[in-house]
């Protein structure tokens, strides 16, 4: 786009290779959300997030806004982009961190920095700020539908992000008009940025006016990435929901720590018995050694953890080369 403005030459061939960049993004955003949401194994971990696309011929054109209104929103915010570049690249850039920062600063606040990868110390908090920055990106151009989940931006923030961004846009327009540059005709650079406001804007509301109104909710609720990882263990109805907040970051869940080790040492010797394929040895090299019965050898276990080695029910769920336990019937 910048290109396109500063040489002037608006050739049918350069404004063609754009729009097929943008609406080759756009499929890609809209694959990465439609496909999450329809995941049978998603709909199951997490009810109450996924499942908004609606079955039957509808599918086809929640997927076709979806993929528009992100194209859309490429468009047009590369385009203000542009015209304030064009006018001083400092003003992006400025505006730019100023945009991020805020978006940290309020993830700070609110105790939802670290991502819910399980990466600990220096290395898990700078993975965690550049999935951040990446993120706020994707969406501040895309409009990445499935980011609205509380471990990315949230819903509300998302939502707000959106409007911003969109008056953003026009506040570009504005700014490079001031300043007298003439690369675009007023009327021109007014006109290009409404209608693709607009458009942004229908495909959008077709998009929430199709989609299941009781996932409506998920675009302004307020939930935090912690809240949701604790709502695993909180809210689950078995085992196999509760089991997911141990592979989450462990800062995720530090206020219900006593509650999952209690649960987990109060099952062990049960899942040890019933073998449920969730109760594996990656789920195990997770565990805390707290949250490990004291009859399990430790050292064998860390030592298993340390190799990486296949580890079997017997030998290691059960009790790592201890004596076999003994169990009345009843």
């Amino acid at each position: 786009m910048y290109a396109i403005l500063k040489s002037g030459e608006r050739t049918y061939r350069a404004i063609v290779s754009v729009s097929v960049s943008a609406i080759t993004t756009g499929f890609n955003s809209a694959s990465i959300s439609f496909d999450k949401d329809v995941d049978p194994k998603k709909r199951k971990e997490s009810p109450a997030f996924y499942g908004y696309i609606p079955d039957g011929g509808s599918r086809t054109v929640i997927f076709g806004c979806m993929m528009l209104n992100s194209a859309l929103l490429l468009l047009m915010r590369s385009l203000s982009a542009a015209m304030l570049m064009l006018v001083k690249k400092r003003y992006f850039v400025l505006y730019w961190a100023g945009d991020v920062a805020l978006y940290l600063l309020q993830k700070v606040a609110k105790g939802d920095f670290r991502y819910w990868i399980p990466v600990d110390g220096a290395m898990g908090l700078l993975m965690s700020l550049v999935i951040r920055v990446l993120g706020k990106t994707i969406v501040d151009f895309t409009g990445l539908i499935h980011f609205r989940h509380p471990y990315e931006m949230g819903g509300l923030y998302w939502t707000g992000n959106m409007f911003l961004a969109l008056l953003a846009s026009f506040g570009s327009v504005w700014v490079y008009l001031q300043s007298g540059k003439d690369e675009v005709r007023e009327g021109e650079a007014w006109a290009l940025v409404g209608y693709m406001g607009g458009a942004w804007a229908i495909t959008f509301g077709l998009f929430l006016l199709l989609m299941k109104k009781e996932y409506r909710g998920t675009f302004y609720t307020a939930m935090s990435g912690t809240q949701f990882t604790m709502n695993f263990f909180l809210r689950g109805i078995d085992d196999e929901q509760k089991s997911k907040v141990v592979r989450c970051n462990k800062p995720h869940w530090v206020p219900i720590r006593d509650e999952v080790k209690t649960w987990v040492l109060g099952n062990w010797w049960r899942w040890v018995e019933e073998k449920p394929l969730w109760f594996s040895e990656a789920w195990v090299k997770m565990v805390p050694d707290d949250f490990v019965p004291d009859d399990v050898d430790k050292a064998k276990l860390a030592e298993a953890r340390r190799r990486g080695r296949r580890l079997s029910a017997a030998n290691v769920l059960g009790g790592l080369g201890g004596t076999a336990r003994i169990k009345p019937v009843s």
